[in-house]
């Protein structure tokens, strides 16, 4: 059988102390991949498998939401990668009980075999998973990241003390200057249609108007004037691919300081070394130097925007009412969240029919309406999450699980579909060299493709048999110990809405489209209640 083994490299911003204090090997993503093919090469048991790649480049190794680790994890649970290689641990990852979690639990229990090669690491000698040097190791790389984390963060805001730009891209209506990137340099044509954005808000045009007469004229908006000129970022703060301008999205321009010649640092920060997550961080506290690159407006039109404005609140200072619904709602027309009006009733409005007449969104909903068909609908799961639940014990009653037996036949059913899938192409290569007739080719091939379909879903009801088993033979289901607690709940609180809820949908007549949380879970847990839990094939 031909196994699959997964090389992954990392690379971010951690590794820019190259060349300094006498490092002279170097962590780039030639160099890593280079590492792994040599060694896969000169491995036998890994030199005649199938060799695929997964690179994080810009992503911190204390943050495990990086997209290619998580398709490779996602992968390895689908059972379709067999080990994993890296340059050293520290590439994997730089949180020391994460790193560790995975390495003597996760990775065991799916039967993948992990190797890092500087570090002499692999799990297929036990002693390697829980050796002293090995948590010492990761202990010691998850330390290194958090003192390389503080001494980054000062040395960015000494060099926005002294006014250099230290954003990853420049500001809508600038270009970094090519010969020295910490600088801005106007872009003329966009620069322009922040001129008129000024213009139009001193002249007393709202923002919503504004935002109607660049969309009613087909002026790019930020992100797609930024793509069209080749811009390589590729996660945007957007609904959808067709963005168009909104009334927030001009006052982002008319409120950007930045348009008057000085450069801003420091107004948001990471809350945690590694993530992306970010909190706001007060006005006083912000790094502002004057006069750094050349201004698009003067602080006189800036001021009389602001004044046409009414004021100058920073969205951190408006006064926001908790409320269940509040972030949860959205228009069904366009994706857009819709704001909402406390009052005597509460109403949801969708502002897109304002600054855009391409949509045609239902313009308001009562919130109580929404919450009515919540109410319902968080009944209806919950009942379901008592009866699967119940469904589920009985099932089990007196049926004693064999883990290991379960893990060992699943390795045998995944073993099965790789060697049904060689089949599948070895048989059409006959075929092709005319060794079989069209006939026997499709005959064989129709009873392999069933086996193999057969096989793969036995392999998702084992897969999710064993996600729902405890250590102590307890149902473990998000979905249940989610929703089965609110069986008897008689008023939708914020606590429960950011639980169970992730967004309810608007649409034109009053229907509403719930969207909760936990449906992987829920699709695991009928999954197993469908399946025959025999340890057999």
């Amino acid at each position: 059988m031909s196994n699959t083994t997964a090389k992954y490299i990392r690379l971010s911003s951690e590794d820019d102390d190259l060349g300094k204090g006498g490092k002279v090997e170097s962590n780039s993503v030639t160099n890593q991949r280079n590492l792994l093919d040599a060694f896969i090469s000169r491995t036998p048991e890994l030199a005649e498998s199938n060799v695929i790649e997964f690179c994080d480049d810009g992503w911190s190794g204390k943050n495990f939401e990086r997209p290619a680790v998580q398709e490779m994890i996602a992968q390895v649970r689908a059972g379709k990668i067999q080990c994993i290689v890296v340059k050293d641990l520290s590439r994997f990852g730089r949180d020391y009980l994460t790193v560790g979690n995975y390495i003597s639990s996760v990775f065991p229990f799916l039967g993948v075999r992990f190797i890092a090669v500087n570090d002499g690491f692999d799990s297929i000698r036990p002693t390697d998973i829980d050796s002293l040097e090995t948590s010492f190791k990761t202990l010691l790389y998850d330390l290194y990241s958090r003192d390389l984390s503080r001494k980054v963060r000062s040395a960015k805001k000494f060099r926005a003390q002294r006014g250099d730009f230290l954003a990853p891209f420049a500001p809508y209506g600038y270009v970094k200057d090519p010969a020295d990137k910490s600088r801005l340099v106007i872009d003329p044509e966009a620069a322009e249609t922040v001129r008129r954005i000024f213009r139009m808000a001193a002249d007393g045009q709202g923002t919503d108007q504004i935002a109607m007469v660049l969309n009613r004229e087909a002026t790019p908006t930020p992100m797609l004037y930024k793509r069209a000129a080749g811009c390589s970022r590729t996660r945007w703060p957007s609904i959808e691919e067709n963005n168009f301008w909104t009334a927030s999205a001009v006052a982002k321009v008319l409120r950007d300081e930045r348009y008057t010649g000085k450069n801003i640092f420091g107004k948001r920060i990471r809350d945690m070394v590694g993530h992306t997550h970010t909190v706001k961080v007060s006005r006083e506290d912000w790094i502002t130097v004057e006069d750094t690159h050349e201004g698009i407006v003067t602080r006189e039109e800036f001021d009389g925007a602001q004044a046409a404005m009414r004021a100058y609140l920073e969205r951190g200072e408006m006064k926001k009412h908790e409320w269940p619904l509040r972030g949860k709602v959205r228009c069904g027309i366009c994706g857009h969240a819709m704001n909402y009006k406390m009052g005597r009733q509460i109403y949801f409005y969708c502002f897109t029919p304002r600054y855009n007449d391409v949509f045609h969104c239902e313009e308001q909903a009562r919130g109580a309406d929404i919450l009515e068909v919540i109410s319902e609908g968080l009944h209806t799961q919950a009942m379901m999450a008592v009866e699967l639940s119940r469904l589920w014990a009985e099932q089990n009653r007196g049926r004693k699980k064999d883990i290991s037996s379960a893990k060992k036949n699943l390795a045998g059913l995944r073993e099965k579909h790789q060697r049904l899938s060689q089949q599948i192409t070895g048989l059409y290569e006959s075929f092709a060299l005319g060794e079989i007739d069209k006939a026997e080719y499709l005959a064989a091939k129709a009873a392999a493709v069933k086996q193999r379909d057969d096989a793969a879903a036995r392999i998702s009801e084992l897969e999710a048999a064993l996600e729902n088993m405890g250590t102590d033979g307890s149902l473990q289901n998000g979905f249940v110990s989610a929703f089965g607690k609110y069986l008897e709940v008689e008023e939708i609180t914020s606590e429960i809405t950011a639980e169970v809820l992730k967004e309810v949908r608007v649409f034109p007549g009053n229907r509403f489209e719930i969207v909760w949380n936990y449906r992987d879970e829920l699709e695991k847990l009928i999954l197993d209640l469908q399946g025959d839990h025999q340890d057999g094939e």
